[in-house]
Order: C-alpha cells, then structure tokens, then sequence
C-alpha cells in the first residue's frame, strides 16, 4: 500500500502527521517512487482527485522506465541535491508540456531541475528557455473563414507584413471597421455573390409549399449563409434554377432542372438536402464539402442520392466508414430520412 510504504519511511524519525506530510511535500520522489505502478484509480482510492491525478503524472516521468533513462537518473538525482519540492516539479512540468520533442523535454527538465530556485522562479526561469527550445512557428500563407452556428462568421489572413498593413491602415480608426474593408478590398464596389436557387418540395407536404403564409422565410444557401426569402430575392440570381423532390425517409429523389445536368446532379441534391457538412456542429458549406457515402462503396454502398451527403474533407476522414465494426468517432447515416451522426457498438 503507498500510504502503509510512506509511513515506514518515516516512522523511523518520530514525525507525526503534519511533520510526515511537510516532509513529503519537501522531498516528494519518495511518495512518486512509492507511487510508480499504480494507476491513477488506485491512487485515487487514497489521495484526493487532483493530488492522485498529479502524483501519477509525476511518477510516470520521474520514476517510469523511460528510453531517456540517464537524463531522467540525472534529474532525478538533482531533485534531490537541489530539495526542490512538489510545488516545483508540478512547475517544471507546466512548462515542459510545452515542448512536443521528446529530448528536448527532457533536456529542458535536466535544466531546470539542476537550478536551485522557488517554484514560480523555476517557472519564469523556464519560460525563458522555452523560447530557445521551441522556434516560433511559421504562419501559414493564406485566407481561412470560422463559421459559427449564429450565423456570424469570422476570417483570418496571414500574410506578410506589409500586406497587412495595408488592409488594417484604412480600418483601424473607423467607426465601422467591417463596412471599411469590404469598401477597400472591394474599391468601393460590391462583390456580388449569385445565387442558384433549388425549390425544395417534401413529397408528403406539397399542399403546405403551395399555400406560403409566412411573413418570411429563413432560406440557408449552399455557400453557407443564412438569408431570408426578401435578401433572396433582391440579389442577382443565376439563370439555371430547378425545383427538388425531398422524400421523408428516402431522402433526395430528384432534381428538375431547367437545362440538363448530369456529373453535378447529386451533389447538387446533396448540397439541397444539407447546405452545410451533415457532420453535427459542423458549418462548412456545402459548396466546400466532399460528397461522402453513407454506405462506402467497398462496403457495398451504391451512388444513389439516398446514399450521399454532403461532407467537409475533415470529418469525411474521421467518419467510421465501416458499418459492421464499432464507432470511435460516429458515422454518418440515413436515420428517419435525416442524415445524422450515430454510433454503433
């Protein structure tokens, strides 16, 4: 038992309680040595939550067997000539976690471990080190859009420097700072964006879409964006439209257009159907999302609108697309005639 392994450690020095638990606090790589091995539910059994969770981490790095064995010796070794106590592994341990290579983790805890200083000061002293450690990381050139269920988005752009200051500059002391860069990026002009409108009629409801009594109606785009039918209609609309058959259970059956449309037709029904990834908490719009089969092909999925989604290319990827085998996690399927995310066991 590690409570009965502590309490011979030190009942050989006459301490009572609060004495034994000073004495740990101060010299805590005997209470991690006595806690190596145990998991972090049996620790729990006799420590309070936070105090077991903390201890099993610290004796998973400081008395594991680790392929940095020497180091962690060294460490080790150095905890003890430097009496640095519990408070200060848990504080070189909050600036380790930062580095994601292994040896250099590892030389960064050597580092700090052979400093004799307090905690906070171990930790200032190790922020200071991270920043050699670790090279900043390079931004990624580009444009990238976070759409949020409010139907309010945000964007972000890395670019060099002086990109950036060209598109802040006309912004940055303006009343309306949105309304001031979509006049710059623009000239001054709008973008107008063209709409394709898909009439989507439930097969069990078509009595209810012929008799509208609505003040408005909130239609979501397939790029994404929520407007109501008057936003709809006062922007430029592309000449090619169509109506599309819903089933209930089904799900897409047809789409009349009013030219032909062949290689695009389901995923034009895909996207009518979920105008943004079926992916539950996901917002990407239809127009960037993959067409995922609810049935894999390999599995003996066919190409039929009943058996297609609109999917982003992430959660495509993560999808359990076997539909014998058990969810990690989820996967798309037709559920009531909804696509939705389920798991199976």
């Amino acid at each position: 038992m590690l409570l009965r392994g502590v309490a011979r450690a030190f009942s050989v020095r006459g301490m009572n309680v609060l004495e034994t638990l000073g004495a740990l606090l101060r010299d805590p790589m005997t209470l991690i040595e006595e806690a190596s091995g145990l998991g972090e539910g049996e620790l729990e059994r006799l420590l309070p939550e936070s105090t077991a969770a903390t201890v099993a981490g610290l004796a998973a790095i400081y008395a594991a067997p680790s392929p940095m064995s020497r180091v962690q010796a060294e460490c080790v070794s150095a905890i003890r000539a430097n009496g640095h106590c519990l408070d200060a592994l848990v504080a070189i341990e909050a600036v380790a976690r930062r580095v994601a290579d292994k040896r250099k983790k590892w030389r960064l805890r050597r580092e700090l471990c052979r400093m004799k200083a307090a905690p906070a000061e171990l930790k200032r002293r190790g922020l200071a080190l991270l920043k050699k450690l670790v090279a900043p990381r390079a931004l990624t050139l580009g444009v990238s859009v976070r759409r949020y269920a409010d139907n309010t988005w945000s964007m972000r752009v890395n670019a060099p420097a002086e990109v950036i200051a060209t598109l802040y500059d006309p912004v940055k002391d303006a009343d309306d700072p949105v309304a001031a860069l979509q006049e710059a990026i623009t000239g001054g002009g709008a973008v107008a964006t063209v709409l394709r409108p898909i009439v989507t009629i439930p097969l069990d409801a078509l009595d209810a879409v012929l008799d509208g009594t609505g003040d408005e109606t909130v239609l979501r785009c397939s790029d994404g964006v929520e407007r109501t039918s008057t936003q709809v209609a006062r922007m430029k609309l592309d000449e090619k439209w169509g109506f599309a058959l819903i089933h209930p259970v089904e799900g897409p059956v047809d789409l009349v257009r009013s030219e032909r449309f062949a290689n695009g037709k389901q995923r034009v029904l895909a996207a009518v159907e979920n105008p943004t990834c079926a992916w539950d908490g996901c917002h990407k719009p239809a127009d960037e999302c993959q067409v995922h089969h609810l049935v894999p092909w390999q599995f003996g999925g066919h190409t039929r609108s009943s058996n297609l989604a609109t999917c982003c290319a992430y959660h495509n990827g993560v999808n359990d697309d076997d539909p014998t085998g058990p969810s990690v996690r989820g996967r798309l399927e037709r559920v009531d005639g909804k696509v939705r995310r389920v798991f199976r066991s």
